[in-house]
């Protein structure tokens, strides 16, 4: 591999060739407006080599075809984005309950409160807002503060409360178990939020599991085969179908788990004659004993004006049976894409 050696005042490095003439800054490479590529890097050749590479504050290079002006400035910030990351995720402590925020200390303008908040949600994957306006329809007001809002083919809006006509167990005063929703979805929506208007009924506190960590506990091989074996998850309505077959683990390329997907009232049957059907169901079996064992889990209650903010693709969400003659119980929920939020942060912090 060519590699080409810059000599700035305080430090000496090298670059491989192709990354340096990849990544010129000038108008003719770049739009430097959006800092888009107009070079293809498969345009010179592979075995570029510079014919004169200067030294100094701004160094000039020679590719004999182009000459290329890089500055300190451009050298900070090219490695700034090149190691920009998202918030890493932290375990939950035992006894871990979601942090709490103020609606209006958040929305107030106050940037130090707000990016707080946003980063705590992305470390912990899990935050409360209290004292929010019990409107409804507010949570997509206070989303598209940071993101626009995700919608699946059910509706936008997904209004929860007892209705003997809907399509979803969350429709009754059922205990639902931990789960992240939209499995059915091959790529589902990461972020959600889950907005009580109202909470008078006895009973239906609010649980989190922490997927990742609990992703964790699962040895190497039972990990390995729910991160390789496509499972089906359905969810269904009359006028509208969600099915995608995905494995209940997804890792980076570093092997992390960045998903864990889990629905016990989505998954559909496993063919029985897969030969991997015996080894995964006990695989799953030690999975969902993990997710349901209460001691792996963060129980609270939600009143009526509390938010709760989660990241789909890491904290599993389950209610505990309520009364549902002892009061009245209203959430809404929606969908929106962790990214935005995280990207957003980012930049308000630059400001």
């Amino acid at each position: 591999m060519s590699m080409v050696e810059l000599r700035w005042p305080d430090r000496t490095v090298e670059v491989p060739t192709l990354w340096l003439r990849d990544n010129c800054p000038c108008a003719e490479c770049r739009v430097e407006a959006t800092t888009e590529h107009r070079l293809v890097i498969s345009s010179v050749p592979i075995d570029l080599e510079p014919v004169t590479v200067g030294a100094g504050s701004s160094i000039e290079v020679d590719w004999g075809d182009h000459l290329s002006v890089y500055t300190q400035a451009w050298w900070h910030e090219s490695r700034r984005q090149a190691t920009r990351s998202h918030p890493e995720p932290r375990g939950w402590a035992p006894g871990f309950e979601p942090r709490r925020f103020d609606h209006d200390a958040i929305r107030g303008g106050d940037r130090g409160v707000e990016l707080d908040f946003l980063d705590t949600f992305g470390r912990d994957g899990a935050v409360i807002v209290e004292n929010t306006p019990s409107t409804p329809g507010y949570c997509v007001e206070f989303i598209r503060r940071w993101a626009p809002p995700f919608e699946v083919p059910f509706d936008l809006v997904h209004d929860v409360y007892v209705d003997p006509a809907g399509y979803n167990v969350a429709h009754t005063a059922e205990a639902l178990p931990p789960h992240n929703d939209m499995g059915s979805k091959r790529h589902p929506p990461s972020g959600q939020i889950l907005h009580m208007l109202v909470n008078d009924a006895s009973g239906g506190d609010s649980v989190l599991v922490d997927g990742f960590g609990i992703a964790a506990l699962l040895d190497d091989a039972d990990r390995a085969l729910l991160a390789r074996k496509e499972i089906g998850h359905r969810q269904f309505a009359d006028a509208a179908e969600t099915w995608g077959r995905s494995p209940l683990i997804r890792t980076d390329a570093a092997g992390r788990v960045v998903h864990l997907r889990y629905s016990n009232q989505l998954l559909q049957a496993i063919d029985p004659t897969d030969p991997d059907a015996g080894a995964w169901y006990e695989a799953y079996h030690r999975l969902s004993g993990l997710i349901t064992d209460e001691a792996n889990q963060a129980q609270f209650r939600l009143n009526g004006g509390d938010l709760l903010m989660v990241n789909n693709h890491r904290v599993l969400h389950a209610r505990r049976a309520f009364q549902p003659a002892s009061g009245a119980r209203h959430l809404q929920d929606i969908y929106f894409d962790t990214d935005d939020v995280l990207n957003e942060a980012w930049r308000l912090a630059q400001d």
